[in-house]
């Protein structure tokens, strides 16, 4: 099993949290950056896999397809479904080409059919939610059901007065999303690992202003 504050380890390992002055795609400047995109080692994905895979085990989404949105979420999705196998679930995997393929077996996806099966989506973060909004009507448009979400964090930033960034995302797509990690976990690995513990105070101020803790 990896728990959070293993995972946030790992992910520090893989270069994947970083700590610097960040723009973030909502405009926000960010003392911290999560990009699971940077796990380029064997070892990185098997571990990504299987804190993914324990995750939908949790939460009890028994997928049928595990769903990646091109091009990082394509390794997350087969890596996820690795360590399933390993766990004795079997699922299929799907993903999507940037654009239509006209020839051949044409369309949108690769990999396993959506049509009548139920789906996970598997991705890193949600900043804005746009990009996950297009997968799901995706999704939805080639016949899978979408019965949730998985991330590698959830960074629990305000979208409104009231709702994170996930929260009214799940209220728009009518789905759970579920993440291995988020923002308290940042916090506490930070509070612990002193190679980084100047980081404390930004990331602290930034949470206050802009998150719910």
């Amino acid at each position: 099993m990896t728990d959070a504050n293993q995972f946030i380890h790992l992910m520090k390992e893989e270069g994947v949290l970083q700590f610097g002055d960040f723009t973030l795609r909502s405009g926000k400047k960010s003392p911290y950056f999560f990009n699971l995109g940077n796990v380029s080692s064997g070892h990185g994905l098997s571990e990504l896999g299987r804190a993914y895979a324990q995750c939908i085990l949790e939460h009890d989404l028994r997928p049928e397809v595990l769903y990646g949105p091109a091009y990082k979420g394509i390794p997350f999705a087969v890596s996820t479904a690795i360590a399933l196998a390993a766990s004795g679930v079997q699922v299929g995997v799907a993903f999507n080409r940037k654009e239509l393929k006209g020839y051949g077996e044409g369309g949108w996806l690769i990999g396993e059919a959506l049509d009548e099966k139920r789906v996970v989506l598997v991705d890193d973060v949600v900043v804005d939610g746009g990009t996950k909004i297009e997968a799901a009507e995706m999704i939805r448009n080639e016949g899978g059901i979408l019965c949730g979400m998985v991330l590698g964090i959830d960074r629990l930033e305000y979208a409104n007065e009231t709702q994170t960034a996930s929260e009214a995302l799940m209220d728009q797509l009518h789905i759970s999303i579920h993440a291995v990690s988020d923002l308290r976990d940042v916090l506490a690995y930070l509070e612990t690992d002193p190679s980084d513990r100047d980081w404390l105070h930004a990331v602290r101020n930034y949470a206050s202003n802009n998150c719910k803790l």
